[in-house]
């Protein structure tokens, strides 16, 4: 007869196994699962979020010359800082040099420093200018949550969003994201960041 105990045990153990393979069956499709794309058919502002400049404004830069009439929206963090937006005092200027005329940009105060910060944000700038639909683009690892926070920010608002992943400019490789430091690091905050925004602002887990 086994004992409780020992029932406890193979309990514990069995569900370790189960642990162990599910991870093996999910872990390599993390980074994937982050990544997504929602086109948006002539965008009227297309939103380029902060930070990662490097790769989001030339991404922007291109949508923009795509899409001519649309608004180009830069949202600007409470307290600028080197990892919120590096480069945030010359990012017009680079726009602009990239062929986007000045006065279609237009830079977005937040009144709170996060993706559901900027969404609030572009959301008050699309009500102002009464339009309908937007693009947001981001960072690859980025756009899952990018997607969904903005769809329940803009909820009820009548407008359609998309999202854009930076691909060309990024270093991602979400198919071997365990394999380099920047992919396993922005991976894991990611995932972190996804169940923050469901538990803090109801933003729902699939984009």
């Amino acid at each position: 007869m086994i004992s409780g105990r020992a029932r406890a045990v193979r309990g514990l153990l069995a569900a370790g196994v189960l642990l162990v393979v599910a991870f093996a069956v999910v872990a390599p499709h993390a980074g994937t699962a982050l990544v997504v794309s929602a086109p948006v058919p002539s965008p009227d502002a297309i939103v380029s979020l902060a930070s990662h400049e490097w790769e989001r404004l030339p991404a922007a830069a291109a949508l923009a010359r795509r899409y001519p009439h649309a608004l180009v929206v830069l949202t600007l963090p409470q307290s600028v800082n080197g990892y919120n937006c590096y480069d945030c005092a010359h990012r017009a200027e680079r726009l602009e040099h990239d062929g986007v005329e000045a006065g279609r940009i237009r830079v977005v105060p937040l009144a709170q420093s996060s993706t559901y910060g900027e969404a609030e944000a572009a959301r008050a700038l699309v009500s102002e200018h009464h339009l309908r639909s937007v693009l947001v683009v981001t960072s690859p690892y980025h756009t899952r949550r990018s997607l969904a926070t903005f769809r329940k920010a803009f909820g009820g608002a009548g407008v359609s969003i998309g999202v854009e992943p930076a691909t060309e400019t990024s270093p991602a490789r979400p198919e071997r994201w365990w394999a380099a430091a920047y992919d396993r690091a922005y991976v894991r905050y990611e995932w972190a960041a996804i169940l923050y925004n469901w538990l803090r602002h109801g933003v729902p887990l699939g984009a």
